[in-house]
């Protein structure tokens, strides 16, 4: 997409964030931040002055402490997405971020968790954990839901084969993939309906390591004092 910057900020680790930005604007938003790597995304936008207009966190993530809050605060910015009660401006279906001359669509996309987002784009779609490289986001931690993740990745498949897929994990070092290449080589989306349900309703011992811990943090009550911002949406 001419005018946009795009980058993963995690240097290829396992949870990925995303820095969307407008070349012409220098406005940016940042994508499912670790709050651990905070430090790092100030010099990212330092380095070439971007203004932080918006953090989104796509979903109640499990597995690590959200860095969306604290980035917010500190660039005066607003924290979007998920859990609604968390954050300041809650996203949802039909919603448009404006980004400087970059759009942003909102598509709702429960499955994973009942509050899960995937960010779309004119040719790339930041997929959360709804569809993974390969894999697809379990379904067994709390608010998952195995048959509405089967209908949020039957949506995300009506994009074109060339959409570029941007997931919020990745454990093999894999850097992006395509709807057409998951259409054919993910082996959970090659299943029918009733034996993907089936093998996403199989029990599973191993949980998150973090689990409590960051359902907890991340599920703090946004301060009463924080006002939400109109200036990113679109019109």
């Amino acid at each position: 997409m001419k005018g946009l910057i795009f980058e993963e900020l995690n240097g290829g680790a396992s949870c990925r964030t995303y820095l969307i930005a407008s070349a012409w604007t220098r406005e940016a938003i940042i994508v499912d931040p670790v709050l651990e790597l905070v430090p790092g995304y100030l010099q990212r936008l330092g380095k070439d002055r971007l203004q932080l207009i918006a953090v989104v966190d796509t979903h109640t993530h499990a597995d690590h402490l959200s860095g969306g809050r604290e980035l917010a605060r500190m660039m005066n910015a607003v924290h979007m997405g998920a859990p609604a009660h968390a954050v300041q401006r809650p996203l949802g279906e039909g919603d448009v971020l404006a980004v400087g001359d970059v759009r942003v669509k909102v598509w709702a996309s429960p499955g994973h968790t009942a509050d899960g987002l995937v960010l779309v784009l004119d040719d790339r779609v930041l997929t959360g954990d709804t569809l993974l490289i390969g894999a697809t986001g379990r379904t067994d931690l709390p608010t998952g839901d195995p048959e509405a993740e089967y209908e949020s990745l039957t949506r995300l498949l009506s994009l074109p084969d060339n959409t570029l897929v941007f997931p919020a994990h990745d454990y093999g070092g894999r850097t992006f993939s395509t709807i057409g290449h998951e259409r054919v080589t993910n082996p959970r989306l090659r299943l029918d309906r009733e034996a993907f349900l089936q093998l996403m309703r199989a029990p599973r011992t191993e949980k998150p390591e973090r689990l409590v811990e960051s359902l907890a943090y991340n599920s703090r009550p946004r301060d009463a004092r924080d006002a939400p911002s109109e200036q990113v949406f679109a019109l």
